[in-house]
């Protein structure tokens, strides 16, 4: 699919301090420059299925979980993600297809081959110029989500061998397509991961920052 925008998605299981990561950037590039969104959630269909998928009250089927998450992919895709990059925007997403796959697939257990065939129809070509996977302990990231003292979304609830597998999977990914992902430590400190982030994406597109310095990071 020809584009003119760029395509970055942010990974990682519960509590990794991802969405934290991409509203950094997405401020420190400005909303002229880039769009920031989420999946699931980030169109007003989206917004009904993230409420019903991550409800801790429901129980969803797997194979169930697994659709919906699929379309609210591909409405999120259609109606935000490909008008935006067409247009040029530099379009932030927190969470994409790799959550499906390591989740959905790693985590669940449902055939890798049906979320790829999946995948390549609501795609049609179109995949990340960068992932950005933030890598940590299933421990430590239930220690972060206790300390933040919100309820627990139904996925936040799973076992910690849940998770496990999950950052299995994302590792997995990162390893066999190593020219998309970079994989981040994410207990490093915040600024510094900010500061590996900027840079990574210099080096991608050495437009993105403008005039910019990379070292103005700390304050985004």
């Amino acid at each position: 699919m020809p584009k003119k925008g760029l395509l970055i998605t942010f990974e990682g299981i519960d509590g990794s301090g991802k969405t934290t990561q991409a509203s950094r950037l997405a401020a420190f590039l400005g909303q002229d420059r880039a769009t920031l969104t989420k999946e699931p959630g980030g169109t007003p269909v989206g917004k009904t299925l993230r409420s019903m998928l991550l409800d801790p009250d429901l129980s969803i089927d797997p194979k169930a979980e697994l659709l919906l998450f699929l379309a609210d992919r591909a409405q999120h895709v259609q109606t935000l993600i490909r008008p935006h990059l067409e247009a040029g925007s530099i379009v932030i997403v927190d969470r994409f297809i790799d959550a499906t796959v390591a989740y959905q697939g790693f985590g669940l257990g449902h055939p890798l081959e049906l979320i790829a065939s999946i995948h390549e129809k609501i795609l049609e070509g179109m995949i990340p110029d960068r992932t950005f996977l933030f890598d940590i302990d299933p421990q430590k990231a239930r220690e972060r989500i206790i300390s933040r003292g919100d309820k627990k979304t139904s996925v936040e609830n799973r076992s910690e061998e849940f998770f496990q597998r999950v950052r299995n999977g994302y590792l997995l990914t990162a390893k066999e397509q190593p020219g998309r992902f970079r994989v981040i430590d994410a207990l490093l400190p915040q600024d510094e991961i900010a500061r590996i982030i900027l840079a990574d994406l210099e080096s991608l597109d050495m437009s993105l920052m403008g005039n910019r310095p990379v070292r103005e990071s700390s304050s985004c």
